[in-house]
């Protein structure tokens, strides 16, 4: 086993006594036991909460304690004491005046209705309703053409005959021929009651009853795959922020180990731990959970490895991993809400709660929603590993200040630069992310202007750090062609995934043109004043992209 794996499970021994690991254990599985149970039978706090009484059905519903009662004075007695809330005999319901009594009898409406739905289909089949609705969840498939494929005569006509074909039995006879069945049911059945069938899956409702599948039900089943590896995930940053404080780090970096090896022999426990939760979690909800959040829990663990080595404190620390976790929990989740449009696709967690759903999801849509998250994990591991220094690791500057001189520092070659150019185009998308979903509470003009200002701004920052070091325009160049690279990289791939088609030479041109001009203008006027190149490549930027969107 590698040594540093050694020594952070020798660390963790130390830290957490037998007792305490056994409570850990405990709680764990309790909490995992609750989980499969409140899955598989639901919450169940609202259970007999009524107590119902009558003379002749017999009611099976979990709200209600019912009871048998001889006559129907015996009943209106119960009620009338209060020891019911709701007496039903023949084809009424009594209640009192009291909001329990009230609310019983509107539940118990609604229980049978329900069961005599039932009862009618299971009996008479689709003779008992003029409309039956059965929900089919179609394939998600996008268009292969720009126009739609034309339908041939012979299709239509034998549509054209399956319109035609109707029942012959009027809605009149229909009626009198249920009503004459139910009165036979009835005087067969004495005090059986009708609306008490036996308990099967149709797979049918009628229109007012039919409602699509609970979004907020998949949602919690999305947070359980990613909540439960945030514990082992504020394990694994405290031990690293742990390192860096008592001066241990130091003598790890004295130690025969590149930065990348340091930093896998601390992670791979937790990263163990955390695979397995989510395994255990896919394995109760028989869904590929695993295979749907390995990146997310990824990009999680990189960017908290930066932060756990950049907090000058504890509480910073704290303070820092909770803004990114809601930031990419809003990242993983938001999108999925808006299920069926275009920007749903950027967030593996749509594709989690298809695949809860039924749907077949295709390779090609695993890689897209997965491919920002995976360049954003790249790009924080590059920073954690530039981060493993004595200068950067003791400096007083904050977090971000020391992000800006970790990739400063980075890019002294141009083959370093050109390289964190192109992976800096996935943090760029992830911060653009929530600037769109902010323009879109503004009007509409407004939010244009404030997106794309925002887009300058969030861009043209990245490159500019890239340049700085250098402030040449062959530097220039090289993190334009970079950053343009990725950019119309992910444009392609998103372009040939849907249509398979060819993009207009415009789309490319143009861009690569923006991204050389304002970083060749910043490295120009940065030699005097940096703010003042920054300023104007966030203008050029922004009045190109203001002219392409408003201008066209």
């Amino acid at each position: 086993m590698l040594p540093l794996i050694k020594a952070e499970f020798r660390k963790g021994r130390k830290k957490f006594t037998n007792k305490f690991r056994l409570l850990i254990a405990v709680t764990a599985l309790l909490s995992l036991v609750a989980s499969i149970v409140s899955y598989n039978y639901g919450f169940l706090s609202d259970s007999w909460i009524y107590t119902s009484a009558s003379d002749v059905y017999e009611i099976e519903n979990r709200l209600f304690t019912h009871i048998l009662v001889d006559g129907q004075q015996e009943g209106m007695d119960l009620l009338k004491n209060g020891e019911s809330d709701v007496f039903i005999t023949g084809n009424r319901i009594f209640i009192t005046d009291s909001f329990k009594s009230q609310s019983a009898g509107e539940e118990m409406k609604n229980y049978i209705k329900n069961e005599f739905t039932k009862w009618l289909y299971e009996n008479y089949g689709t003779g008992a309703f003029p409309v039956f609705v059965r929900a089919e969840y179609l394939e998600r498939k996008q268009p292969q053409a720009l126009s739609p494929k034309p339908i041939s005569q012979e299709t239509i006509k034998q549509l054209e005959k399956r319109s035609k074909q109707k029942n012959q039995v009027t809605e009149d006879e229909q009626k009198a021929q249920i009503e004459k069945k139910i009165q036979q049911s009835l005087t067969e059945n004495g005090r059986k009651s009708a609306i008490l069938p036996e308990k099967q899956e149709t797979g049918y409702d009628t229109p007012d009853t039919f409602s699509p599948p609970s979004l907020i039900s998949k949602m919690v089943i999305a947070f359980i795959f990613i909540i439960p590896s945030l514990f082992s995930m504020q394990l694994y940053t405290s031990s690293l922020a742990e390192d860096v404080r008592m001066r241990r780090m130091e003598v790890l970096l004295s130690a025969p180990f590149s930065p990348y090896s340091l930093i896998f022999q601390k992670l791979l426990p937790y990263f163990i731990i955390s695979v397995a939760m989510i395994a255990t979690t896919s394995i109760v909800f028989r869904v590929n959970g695993l295979l749907f959040m390995l990146f997310p829990l990824l990009a999680f663990l990189s960017f908290q490895t930066f932060i756990a080595l950049n907090s000058r404190s504890y509480r910073e620390l704290t303070f820092l991993i909770l803004v990114f976790n809601l930031f990419l929990i809003i990242y993983l989740i938001l999108p999925s809400v808006f299920s069926g449009i275009a920007l749903s696709d950027l967030s593996p967690v749509t594709f989690l709660l298809r695949d809860l759903s039924g749907e077949k999801i295709s390779f090609q849509d695993f890689i897209f929603s997965n491919l920002i998250l995976a360049g954003f994990t790249i790009m924080g591991f590059v920073l954690s590993a530039s981060s493993l220094n004595i200068e950067t690791l003791y400096s007083p500057r904050s977090p971000f200040g020391r992000l800006a001189d970790v990739l400063g520092n980075s890019a002294e070659k141009d083959l370093n630069a050109f390289f964190l150019a192109f992976l800096s185009v996935f943090l760029a998308l992830f911060l653009e992310f929530f600037l769109l979903f902010f323009g879109l509470s503004v009007p509409i003009i407004t939010s244009f202007a404030l997106i794309m200002l925002g887009v300058a701004v969030i861009e043209e920052a990245l490159k500019s750090i890239l340049i700085f070091p250098s402030l040449s325009l062959k530097r220039a160049v090289i993190v334009a062609s970079g950053f343009f690279i990725a950019e119309k990289g992910i444009l392609f791939l998103e372009a040939f995934k849907d249509y398979s088609m060819v993009l207009p030479g415009e789309l490319l041109i143009f861009p690569l043109l923006l991204h050389i001009t304002a970083s060749s203008s910043f490295a120009v006027v940065s030699k005097r004043s940096w703010k003042a190149g920054y300023v104007l490549a966030v203008a050029i930027h922004f009045a190109y992209n203001y002219y392409m969107v408003m201008g066209t």
